[in-house]
């Protein structure tokens, strides 16, 4: 099979990973037992989980000249991942992110955005030829744009990944995406007071092909326009690390659109990258590699018949 070419587009952060028993549920010192620094964010997380379902990636963002980005570089680079267009902006500060994990593979993330997107050039649209596929974040909001609105004149794949944001901001990139997918808390942000079904046939008719939301256990909804709400089932497991399971889902469903897979197909893919991705950390690092994937699916497909 010929390895596809995807385009991350968006967010890199440098991370710091705090694990602890239990997140508290007031304010108060927390002793951790273990804590690892890192590089993380929505487009870095896709990027390294796409490259490890097989694809050849080019991350496009923007960070600052801090040194510590060169360990978000070297992290890039080992996982065979193109950084030339992750530009370094001259006395910016990149993105930081404070992620805590609980025993039962829960977190709660503190960031600051930093101000190098704000600060950066404009995405030069360069960078994207020869990609198959698009996948976009709403942290950089003009590059989502201008790479979601190439890709739709192109008839490129892109996929949207429609996490918390500014309602503006969500409302001007869902239209320009052929898939938007969106978090529980994302549809709220997107449609205050909608339920999911009311919030994806909103999205529909913004303009999007097909509208998600991933709901962490629970099952996936979806829907094409002019087409049913479905659902699609999410392998039950005892998750050690979800975080970037989100990102994971939505590089391998970008991945498996952009091969030509079913629907159901592509989603049951989707759903079961990001389940193996929970049963190891710390975050990323954990993405599944592809051959994992199929053959759990192997495996799940045995168990249901």
């Amino acid at each position: 099979m010929t390895m596809l070419r995807i385009a991350c587009v968006g967010h890199a952060t440098l991370d710091h990973v705090f694990e602890v028993e239990a997140l508290p549920v007031r304010p108060t010192k927390t002793p951790s037992h273990r804590y690892q620094s890192g590089a993380g964010g929505m487009a870095f997380n896709a990027a390294v989980a796409a490259a490890r379902l097989g694809a050849a990636v080019r991350l496009i963002g923007r960070v600052g000249s801090e040194p510590e980005v060169q360990r978000l570089r070297d992290r890039l680079r080992s996982e065979g991942i193109e950084d030339r267009a992750l530009m370094s902006v001259p006395g910016a500060r990149t993105s930081v992110s404070a992620i805590v994990v609980d025993a039962r593979g829960e977190r709660q993330i503190f960031n600051h955005r930093g101000d190098a997107i704000a600060r950066g050039p404009a995405l030069d649209e360069r960078v994207l030829q020869g990609a198959d596929v698009v996948l976009a974040d709403p942290r950089w909001v003009a590059g989502a744009r201008q790479a979601l609105a190439w890709a739709r004149a192109r008839g490129v794949v892109s996929v949207f990944d429609a996490d918390v944001a500014p309602q503006a901001d969500l409302q001007a990139l869902v239209p320009l995406a052929q898939w938007v997918v969106f978090s529980e808390p994302g549809t709220q942000a997107f449609a205050p007071g909608c339920d999911e079904a009311q919030t994806l046939a909103r999205a529909l008719a913004l303009g999007c092909e097909a509208a998600m939301v991933t709901r962490g256990e629970r099952d996936v909804l979806w829907q094409r326009r002019g087409g049913p709400l479905r659902s699609a089932a999410v392998p039950r497991i005892d998750a050690v690390d979800t975080t970037g399971a989100g990102d994971v889902f939505h590089a391998a469903l970008a991945l498996a659109l952009a091969e030509g897979l079913a629907d159901d197909d592509a989603v049951a893919f989707a759903a079961m990258a990001a389940s193996l991705k929970c049963l190891q950390g710390p975050g990323v690092l954990g993405a599944p590699r592809r051959a994992a994937v199929e053959s759990a699916l192997r495996q799940h497909m045995k168990i249901l018949a």
